[in-house]
């Protein structure tokens, strides 16, 4: 073969590629490196795009410029976040410390049971099975609970070794609020210089359908997951329950997990509310009461209202969303796992719709689909 023939640029391409990827699998370090590298990039970035929709409510809405529509936001944020600083993480920290302590000292007495007498051999055989039973299983989820929310506090600390890297997150996403014009047209460029004008275009497209999703389902949930918490916490406060706002924020996070997340929160908030008074498990029946009556005008009345039809899919799709992706990614791949869903879903329906169209099979099977073509 000619030397000459030799595409010089291409060579050069496929050398570096061989050889980054040398380095990665030889210098394991080099993927930490790269991530103390990317990862405030990264979380400027999610900063930025929640933010954005806040800038442009000024902007479009209230038509202030981008400017001063970007300091007012961060004005919001910077008092939202004192706010928390100074109200809610020192009272979840003392709730915790203090459940702590419960956990340390509760004991599973359940001996008021045998006070139940069935004047039978059979059912009081059967009572005391349950008693013992019931006792163990107690015990290790009360241990477990302990243990995440040692879990809990670790990552709080985390976040607050973390300060410097927040901060210089949060600048940076100012920039990338203050750049977005920019950006977007350099990356719009690139992206028709170095692709064909059809897969630009699809590229750009499954974008815009991303960002729609996600926004949707992301902003949707967290407004309700909000009102959930802040309801849920009145409540619970009415009602004199310890731990009134620990329980009330895992409440509304949880609430963030399509279907399963009631059962997710349910379980800690159970346990907390028996430590808190071992004495009395009947609480822990008024306190599951108010969590499903909760749900209930969440699912029925403030759900649909703010979120609408946003996700878009049936109940199968959302829950073999968050199986998968909790199965993956823990937590975070439960709630992430529904809009991402959604868009590969829709990706995919759109794309099979294009080809039975092309093969003459318009409305095949169409009757049979849960959902109707739009």
């Amino acid at each position: 073969m000619n030397f000459r023939e030799i595409k010089i640029g291409l060579l050069v391409k496929w050398v570096a590629v061989a050889t980054i990827v040398f380095l990665l699998i030889s210098q394991p370090s080099i993927w930490e490196i790269i991530s103390a590298g990317i990862s405030p990039v990264l979380s400027a970035f999610v900063f930025a795009y929640i933010l954005d929709y806040i800038v442009r409510f000024f902007e479009k809405k209230l038509k202030i410029p981008r400017a001063l529509s970007i300091f007012i936001t961060m004005i919001i944020v910077i008092i939202a976040l004192t706010l928390l600083g100074v109200v809610i993480i020192p009272g979840v920290l003392n709730a915790v410390s203090s459940l702590i302590n419960a956990i340390g000292n509760v004991e599973f007495d359940l001996e008021y049971l045998k006070n139940f007498d069935f004047d039978n051999f059979y059912l009081n055989e059967i009572q005391q099975a349950l008693i013992d039973t019931i006792t163990p299983i107690l015990q290790k989820l009360t241990n477990a609970t302990g243990t995440a929310i040692l879990m809990i506090v670790s990552e709080i600390q985390k976040i607050t070794s973390g300060l410097i890297s927040i901060i210089v997150a949060f600048v940076i996403s100012i920039y990338m609020l203050g750049e977005k014009k920019d950006l977007v047209a350099r990356l719009k460029r690139a992206t028709y210089a170095y692709f064909t004008d059809e897969k630009a275009e699809n590229i750009f497209y499954t974008f815009k359908l991303a960002n729609k999703i996600f926004k949707a389902f992301f902003l949707g949930k967290l407004l309700d997951s909000t009102i959930i918490g802040i309801l849920a916490y009145l409540v619970f406060t009415i009602f004199n329950f310890e731990y009134a706002l620990l329980i009330a924020l895992i409440v509304g996070i949880t609430n963030m997990i399509p279907y399963f997340g009631p059962f997710i929160g349910a379980v800690p908030a159970a346990i907390i509310t028996f430590v808190a008074n071992p004495s009395q498990p009947v609480d822990v029946v008024w306190m599951l009461l108010i969590i499903l009556i909760i749900q209930q005008l969440d699912g029925l009345v403030i759900g649909p209202f703010i979120l609408g039809d946003s996700v878009g899919v049936n109940a199968f799709w959302i829950i073999l969303a968050v199986t998968v992706g909790g199965a993956t990614f823990g937590l975070l791949g439960m709630f992430l796992g529904v809009p991402l869903c959604v868009l590969i879903k829709t990706l995919i329906e759109e794309d099979v719709e294009r080809k039975l169209v092309y093969k003459g099979y318009n409305d095949l099977e169409s009757t049979a689909l849960r959902t109707k073509k739009k």
